[in-house]
């Protein structure tokens, strides 16, 4: 691949990741709960992080240092989400409410309804 065009394919990656961070730390300063802020805490920064990653690999080239990113993405894949559904799922577990409007209960708890929370 052409030096221009790896550099050009290097900033779009690299600006795509910052953009992806951007976004997840609004996010994550916006959304009112623990389980909306998982949303951009994990999808953003793995779609960002991930792209950096592969602009960084895109600069290095064929090298065994290619294979250590591709394993560090990889990585972030797998370990990005499954972190976030272990805390989604402890906090779900742990009775952590979520964010409601008022006189919207956001589920059942034992032997109530939904919508009076009696």
């Amino acid at each position: 691949m052409g030096s221009v065009a790896k550099d050009v394919l290097t900033v779009i990656f690299g600006l795509t990741g910052v953009l992806f961070f951007i976004g997840g730390t609004v996010g994550l300063l916006r959304c009112p709960d623990l389980y909306s802020r998982l949303h951009p805490a994990t999808k953003c920064d793995t779609v960002g992080s991930c792209s950096i990653t592969i602009a960084l690999a895109l600069q290095i080239g064929l090298d065994i240092a290619l294979f250590k990113i591709m394993v560090v993405i990889l990585l972030l894949l797998v370990t990005s989400a499954s972190s976030g559904h272990a805390i989604g799922r402890s906090a779900f577990k742990t009775g952590v409410m979520p964010w409601h409007k008022k006189g919207v209960v956001p589920w059942p708890l034992k032997g109530e309804d939904r919508w009076t929370g009696r």
